[in-house]
């Protein structure tokens, strides 16, 4: 091979290379990336009440042994209020208290008081609704519950007392 020849193969040789190498394989690959907006939401805390022992003959005709709790709204993003509705087990003949469901033994002529706030005497029974404000990422409404004796302590029988109240939270 004459000088100009090989000084011309020498000079195409990094030439071939590079079309060699632009025409190798390359992979491909799509990232899918997908979500969802949603309204705004909370985490409801109900903690569990437990109301203290009282023995029959210390309850009084209406209220007693109240015990001061709270409906806990947490890690609040995009709401602003939240609407929390009561639903359980009416008292029988009292629609403003919850019937005792206790299942083994439970207590005669003694129901559930559920009342809202730190004072007063609104009590918070089935069917209804109360507005909670909610301030950052949490709101709160204060409850107080306890016993109940309806009426002359002659109908009571010591036993058992509880109920299930379901709380549900619609947030705006």
């Amino acid at each position: 091979m004459n000088r100009f020849a090989r000084s011309t193969a020498c000079a195409l040789l990094p030439l071939s290379l590079l079309v060699f190498a632009s025409s190798s394989h390359a992979d491909t690959a799509k990232l899918s990336i997908s979500g969802r907006v949603n309204p705004g939401t909370c985490t409801l805390v109900a903690a569990p009440i437990q109301l203290a022992p009282l023995r029959a003959d210390e309850l009084k005709q209406g209220d007693n042994a109240i015990k001061t709790s709270a409906l806990e709204l947490k890690n609040c993003v995009g709401v602003s209020t939240a609407t929390l509705r009561f639903d359980g087990t009416a008292a029988d003949g009292d629609a403003e208290r919850w019937k005792n469901t206790a299942g083994k033994t439970p207590a005669a002529g003694v129901t559930i008081a559920l009342l809202s706030g730190t004072t007063g005497t609104t009590y918070l029974k089935k069917g209804d609704s109360v507005a909670v404000q909610v301030s950052g990422d949490a709101g709160k409404l204060e409850i107080r519950s306890g016993y109940h004796l309806a009426g002359p302590a002659s109908g009571l029988a010591p036993g058992e007392v509880s109920t299930e109240i379901t709380i549900t939270a619609d947030y705006k």
